[in-house]
């Protein structure tokens, strides 16, 4: 179930403030996720002028390596880089931890073979012994990845839409270069909330030939 339109606008002035603080610490400078294929399948603390991360040639606004730092600072634990198990030639690096409330946060990022970022998700899964998450419980974290991914502007573009569909089984849109797409689980199960950007060439690459 998604938001109700009604709470929309009330959501959209929180999560801007989570957004921006999001990009700032981004532009400034974990038990590991399984890669979440879903659009390959369906196709930090203040840094000098000069640590700024540029922004990748693939639609994101920056580098992996500056966005892997600004989560591993607010006390992401993240695992070895890999393979990618859904498109051949690129990388996967997986973040998590738990929160307060006993919700696992995760970020997953998928790399080319020049290592620039092809793929990115986030998600909110519920604690443990509760089947259901509400979607207002994945917000912070998910409209805060908005802003990690694409900067402050790119991101505040999307907070409206995401506000909307969150809790949707499947909702799909683009901005620029990148297909973006919230989802759930499974269509059975909400325990778990996504927040998915891709580019063309991630979600048309080919799967890894089986060894």
């Amino acid at each position: 179930m998604s938001i109700p339109p009604s709470r929309v606008a009330a959501l959209l002035a929180t999560l801007l403030i989570v957004l921006v603080s999001a990009c700032t610490a981004a532009a400034s400078p974990s038990q590991q996720p399984t890669e979440r294929p879903s659009l390959a399948a369906s196709a930090a603390s203040s840094a000098s002028e000069s640590s700024l991360p540029t922004p990748a040639p693939s639609g994101f606004a920056f580098s992996v390596e500056a966005v892997i730092g600004y989560y591993e600072t607010r006390g992401f634990i993240c695992d070895e880089i890999q393979p990618s198990a859904t498109a051949a030639g690129h990388f996967y690096q997986g973040c998590q931890m738990e929160d307060a409330d006993g919700q696992t946060l995760a970020v997953g990022f998928v790399t080319n073979a020049s290592g620039d970022l092809a793929d990115a998700y986030a998600s909110v899964r519920a604690p443990a012994n509760e089947p259901f998450l509400e979607p207002t419980h994945a917000l912070d974290h998910l409209s805060g990845f908005l802003g990690a991914m694409l900067g402050e502007v790119r991101g505040t573009s999307l907070l409206e839409w995401l506000a909307g569909h969150l809790g949707d089984e499947y909702a799909q849109t683009t901005i620029d270069t990148l297909v973006v797409a919230t989802y759930t689980q499974s269509a059975t199960d909400h325990s778990r909330l996504y927040l998915e950007l891709a580019d063309r060439d991630y979600i048309n690459a080919p799967a890894p030939s089986a060894s």
